[in-house]
């Protein structure tokens, strides 16, 4: 009989030893579990958060085109821009843009996209007129703060041949 006390009693030390590493390993389980959840959340969040971006950019007037179409009394236009310009706002015939892109580069496009306009100086003021739109591009102000850029142009539409003559 004295044996097999000792049995039972190593059997019970056995099954509680079980038991004891069967809560372990669940409570293990439980963690990574519970670490999965959170590693969910958090990409389900990142994922709706890029979406927004993207649904907002492509709403946007033109960070993927390469030219922003405005209208003045009935008179529609186009003003070349680079790409990733994001519209913030037309405002008193000055439209205004935002970027990340480098202001270097931004000055060189612009620079290119006037010398391809035929250049004015009428009632004392210099301005890039393009016939097409009859477009006067009189200002391109490019605003740096940290990253972010501004770009505001100032324009108006009219025949040149009526106002310059």
């Amino acid at each position: 009989m004295a044996k097999s006390k000792n049995g039972e009693k190593e059997t019970k030390k056995r099954v509680k030893k079980a038991k004891k590493e069967l809560k372990m390993v669940s409570k293990g389980k439980k963690e990574a579990v519970k670490r999965r959840k959170i590693v969910y959340a958090i990409e389900t969040t990142i994922v709706v958060i890029l979406a927004f971006f993207m649904v907002l950019l492509l709403l946007n007037k033109t960070f993927f085109r390469e030219e922003y179409e405005g209208n003045v009394d009935g008179n529609t236009f186009k003003i070349n821009i680079p790409l990733l310009y994001y519209f913030a706002g037309d405002n008193d015939k000055v439209v205004t843009f935002k970027t990340l892109r480098k202001s270097e580069y931004d000055k060189e496009y612009f620079d290119e996209y006037l010398d391809k306009l035929d250049r004015y100086t009428c009632n004392n003021e210099i301005f890039y007129y393009d016939k097409n739109y009859n477009l006067a591009i009189y200002d391109i102000k490019v605003e740096k703060k940290f990253a972010l850029k501004t770009i505001k142009i100032s324009y108006d539409v009219f025949d040149v041949n009526e106002v310059c003559s």
